[in-house]
């Protein structure tokens, strides 16, 4: 059986308000479409560009930073070494300083021409170090004026570091000869045994 069927067309009222809808839709789209455009969310392009610029800026100095840093820590580093090589080479342990500190003053003064007579050695802490003292070597010598200054410059080439702390020379009446009272210090490490001190 053949049916038919009829097609109506809503009365033009009802097309009015449907294209009136459609349009104020539209409308709307493109005010918002053009707000999208006009200011986006994220920010214009220049704005967008001048915070990548201002990105790839910080990034350059954050990078800069680190390399100052590793430079530094490097330097730290070699600086933490040369100091404890300096202290291993030059700051004796107690139980072996007196020994290698007398036997090589005597030694200088032997190569040198000076004759002792008399030493005192004590010793003394030294402030804002718990481990460290200072080893004082006071010592009375005779010989000629050239014979002090060879003992100055042997201690001078000496491998302890052996500072000089005062001098005292006075001229004897016999033979060009003088008097020379000298103290020396050196840096020792404590390492458990009895403090030094007395005469030699």
């Amino acid at each position: 059986m053949i049916r038919s069927f009829k097609f109506s067309l809503p009365p033009a009222s009802g097309v009015r308000l449907w294209l009136q809808a459609l349009c104020g839709v539209l409308l709307l789209l493109n005010v918002v479409a053009l707000y999208l455009y006009v200011a986006p969310p994220g920010g214009t392009r220049q704005q967008l560009t001048a915070e990548q610029q201002r990105l790839q800026n910080e990034l350059v100095k954050s990078r800069l930073r680190v390399r100052q840093l590793k430079l530094l820590a490097t330097k730290v580093q070699s600086g933490g070494t040369a100091s404890a090589d300096f202290e291993n080479k030059y700051f004796l342990p107690r139980r072996r300083a007196y020994e290698a500190i007398v036997s090589e003053i005597q030694h200088l003064a032997s190569v040198s021409g000076l004759h002792a007579r008399d030493a005192v050695y004590s010793e003394e802490p030294i402030e804002g170090s718990a481990d460290l003292s200072l080893m004082n070597s006071t010592a009375n010598y005779e010989g000629t004026y050239e014979n002090l200054l060879r003992f100055l410059r042997e201690v001078d080439r000496s491998p302890l570091l052996l500072m000089l702390d005062s001098l005292q020379a006075a001229p004897q009446q016999k033979g060009g000869t003088i008097n020379t009272s000298i103290r020396f210090q050196a840096i020792i490490r404590d390492d458990g045994t009895q403090k030094i001190g007395g005469q030699a």
